[in-house]
């Protein structure tokens, strides 16, 4: 363990890059290597490697130690929520001159990115380095408006074992220790530090988030009424309803998770981010499979005349269910890949460019599902039209394929379906233009908490849907009425008939 001048690290470190000491020696003539070690400073430590080669300065002439000085109240400890802040997603690297043509500061990168973490104690003007190797995990995205910049060519920083960055001043008189911050290289191997002026605040209230969080809690039993009776109910249990009820189990537990992390404030980094990230879009996924099932029924299989065996409806629910779960689980590995949280952006605003490229597995794929989705409903519509052209030219025995015979049970069914799905659609389009607006809008308006609070209630509308469409309304309420009943079978009746010959 060692002390030294601060004056003497930085002509240590200014020693490796010889440009960055002439500009150095011109606005600080009177500290120059010769006479470093009868110049009175602040001590500072560094290892003893690092300052073998400056042999002109005596050691006698330094303190032994930071024990003269006085501690500092506040000393960097690490601990398991400890993180080095780095810019860009892992991966990539700084792209300070936006040289992709781009508004992201961020490109692909070429250069890892291992920056060196030291373990120290504080004192007033005085830094002893306890030469402990520190590895940090990381945390991504940069939590400034706006922020001050550094690189490592004119300024001299470090990373504390807490995550914290220690900045030495240009005088080499004192140094700082911010915690907001983030840190990043660029293509050629300098490394940049952006600290805050300004730091994004919380815009959202916490008594604001429980009551929305409530709302997602609210819709819970809707959601898992409307699987259970999909996948109980007899008539509702087939093809489509299957799809439905995974569907609101999908919503209902990413609901249920993200609303307990925030109403019992969790930590929402790391693994629990990630189940909500899946679940959500696994909701948006399996919208997306029960529109593509409408357009099949509606474009294939009522012209066709053709009735799936068990085996072949069995087989199209498992394709359904691949594209409903490894589509997010894709869009997941992606997003740990890079280092991103998980946690969806509700309750979240894109006040800056690191909050709006957390989202980038999110928002942009909800939004793209929802467009396909919208074109694939108006490609059935059209299928709808062909098919009551078909109808009606068959009926008036006029112009059309003579051997067109369709299954009107089976047509009515899926326009019913269709109908439900068209107004699931709507609420869907509508919720999420909500989020988007909440999402990036850098107002704390009230209206952003309406937003909110419509989305929350995402599960209660999905029920009214289904109370809505007068068929499905009709079997639910068969249901209510008979619940209870027992129908009794025929292998019933004969086991009743032989316990009375019996007696």
């Amino acid at each position: 363990m060692t002390f030294y001048y601060l004056q003497e690290i930085v002509m240590v470190y200014l020693a490796t890059y010889s440009g960055v000491l002439l500009s150095f020696a011109q606005t600080t003539d009177q500290y120059n290597l010769n006479t470093l070690s009868n110049n009175e400073g602040i001590d500072n430590v560094t290892s003893t490697e690092s300052l073998e080669p400056m042999s002109g300065v005596k050691s006698t002439a330094l303190p032994a130690d930071c024990s003269q000085r006085e501690k500092n109240r506040g000393q960097p400890i690490a601990k398991s929520s400890s993180r080095l802040r780095k810019c860009c997603p892992l991966g990539e690297n700084l792209n300070i001159y936006r040289e992709n043509q781009s508004d992201s500061m961020c490109d692909n990168g070429i250069l890892k990115f291992e920056p060196d973490v030291i373990s120290a104690v504080l004192f007033d003007n005085c830094i002893e380095d306890l030469e402990i190797e520190t590895i940090l995990p990381y945390d991504i995205g940069n939590p400034c408006n706006s922020s001050f910049q550094y690189d490592d060519e004119e300024d001299v920083f470090f990373v504390l074992q807490d995550g914290s960055l220690l900045i030495i001043d240009h005088d080499n008189e004192s140094y700082t220790v911010e915690k907001n911050y983030c840190l990043d290289i660029d293509k050629t191997g300098h490394l940049f530090a952006f600290t805050c002026i300004t730091q994004v605040e919380e815009q959202i209230a916490f008594a604001k988030v429980v009551m929305v969080a409530v709302l997602m809690l609210i819709s819970m039993p809707c959601l898992l009424l409307v699987s259970y009776l999909h996948l109980t109910l007899r008539l509702l249990r087939n093809l489509h309803g299957l799809s439905l009820s995974l569907m609101s189990l999908c919503l209902a537990s990413g609901y249920f998770v993200h609303s307990v992390v925030h109403i019992y404030e969790i930590p929402n980094t790391g693994f629990i981010g990630y189940v909500v990230q899946f679940f959500i879009l696994s909701y948006f996924c399996w919208y997306f499979c029960i529109c593509f099932n409408v357009l099949f029924n509606v474009w294939y299989k009522l012209p066709c005349c053709i009735q799936l065996t068990k085996t072949w409806a069995t087989i199209n629910f498992v394709c359904y269910c691949l594209i409903a779960f490894t589509g997010p689980a894709t869009l997941v590995a992606l997003t740990v890949q890079k280092g991103l949280p998980g946690m969806p952006s509700y309750f979240l605003q894109g006040l800056t460019e690191s909050i709006r490229e957390s989202q980038r597995y999110f928002i942009p794929p909800v939004s793209t599902i929802l467009i396909c989705s919208f074109l694939v409903n108006i490609i059935s519509f059209f299928g709808f039209q062909r098919i009551n052209g078909y109808a009606q030219a068959e009926k008036n025995d006029t112009a059309g394929p003579s051997d067109a015979i369709f299954d009107q049970q089976k047509y009515e069914d899926v326009k019913k379906d269709a109908k439900c799905v068209s107004l699931l659609g709507i609420i869907m389009i509508i919720s999420w233009l909500f989020e988007i607006v909440t999402f990036y809008s850098g107002s704390n308006s009230n209206y952003l908490l309406l937003c909110d609070m419509v989305n929350g209630l995402q599960g209660v509308w999905v029920l009214l849907i289904f109370l809505v469409v007068r068929r499905r309304r009709t079997i639910i309420l068969r249901w209510w009425y008979d619940r209870g009943s027992h129908k009794i079978e025929g292998t019933e009746l004969q086991e009743l008939d032989k316990n009375v010959n019996q007696i």
